[in-house]
């Protein structure tokens, strides 16, 4: 921006606000022409042609790509996104309805996630992708043991979320039925809101000797354990609304789609991009080449995290560098707030303790 003077400054800054504005809603190039009779500012034709011409110069307005006019740039949109963390976003003014996260009606998180993440990409128009942490970092709930004929036994655990897995285990040799409930009963009381990978560390580390010298027979049950909480796959993910994209011009040719399918297919990517990306109400943006993808620089990422205690995921929208930050922010956040919620609840429906607060 122009160091002459301050009021000079905050005119660029007015009109750079309206030019964006109109970009993002036309998906149009504006001339100084026309801007000078839709602007609300009291600045002539000719004033409002020499801050273009400014803002052009200082890297903020491009005609590149347009028979006439101008766009906004990728450093215009960095400026547009810093004063929105100035300014507080209100959420959207119809909340989403979300028949499964209804009052009295207990949804699983695949069911919640499902409908949040359809919701969010048919209101925006663009591509909605959530990633869940790993399963080893899941609350546990409780856990249960029974032997199956072939000197097998199945382990069947609940989340704190709901989530309900079966494991398969060999062991060693056949166990009494009330061994297997006391593993049960020892595993849920002493882990229960802790990790998969907090319980599975303190197996690792060894059996417990107070235990062990009430029932002996419970070291082979420990030592079968070592491999019932080994859940080392990958982090969850999942995306929505990728048929918007064939919409938006910046993303429908079909080598950027495909560029576009793996990195949004792609576990790691939104983490990668979440840290390097701007801090914008409590959610984070990354415009054009922040999101580290050649090929992607006229795309960009609205995300908010959301989660309960120490369990994290992350939703975010992808769509156009023209897209409005603003409103998309805020939907995001509004969705994130719910899945918020919906973990809360489950967790209080659990009968688990006082649950911590879940923050976005």
């Amino acid at each position: 921006m122009a160091a002459d003077s301050d009021d000079t400054q905050q005119r660029e800054l007015a009109i750079l606000e309206e030019i964006i504005h109109f970009y993002m809603d036309k998906h149009e190039a504006i001339s100084a022409r026309t801007l000078s009779k839709i602007s609300r500012l009291s600045l002539s034709p000719t004033t409002i042609r020499n801050l273009m011409e400014d803002l052009s110069a200082e890297g903020f307005l491009t005609n590149e790509g347009v028979t006439r006019g101008r766009i906004p740039t990728q450093k215009a949109f960095a400026i547009y996104v810093t004063r929105l963390d100035e300014q507080r976003q209100p959420p959207p003014s119809r909340a989403p309805e979300i028949p499964s996260l209804e009052e009295g009606h207990p949804a699983l998180m695949d069911t919640a996630l499902e409908e949040i993440g359809s919701y969010l990409a048919e209101h925006t128009g663009c591509a909605a992708s959530v990633v869940l942490p790993k399963r080893e970092h899941y609350p546990l709930n409780w856990a249960r043991f029974a032997e199956i004929p072939g000197q097998q036994v199945v382990m069947t655990l609940q989340t704190l979320f709901g989530d309900i897995w079966n494991k398969v285990l060999l062991a060693p040799g056949p166990f009494p039925e009330d061994l297997l409930r006391e593993v049960g009963q020892f595993i849920t009381g002493t882990y229960r809101g802790r990790t998969l990978e907090t319980v599975r560390n303190d197996i690792m580390a060894g059996e417990p000797q107070d235990l062990l010298s009430e029932m002996a027979s419970l070291g082979a049950a420990f030592r079968m354990l070592r491999k019932a909480f080994e859940w080392r796959e990958a982090p969850l993910l999942r995306v929505w609304g990728l048929d918007n994209l064939y919409r938006i011009p910046e993303c429908n040719d079909p080598e950027r789609l495909a560029i576009v399918h793996q990195a949004l297919h792609d576990t790691g990517f939104l983490p990668r991009v979440m840290s390097q990306a701007r801090g914008v109400g409590g959610g984070w943006i990354a415009i054009g080449t922040e999101n580290g993808i050649h090929g992607l620089e006229s795309c960009a990422l609205v995300g908010y995290p959301f989660g309960w205690g120490g369990w994290r995921g992350l939703m975010a929208v992808f769509g156009p560098m023209r897209m409005d930050y603003g409103r998309v922010l805020a939907q995001t956040a509004q969705c994130a707030g719910l899945l918020n919620h919906h973990l809360a609840e489950t967790v209080r429906r659990s009968g688990f303790g006082s649950a911590p607060t879940a923050t976005a």
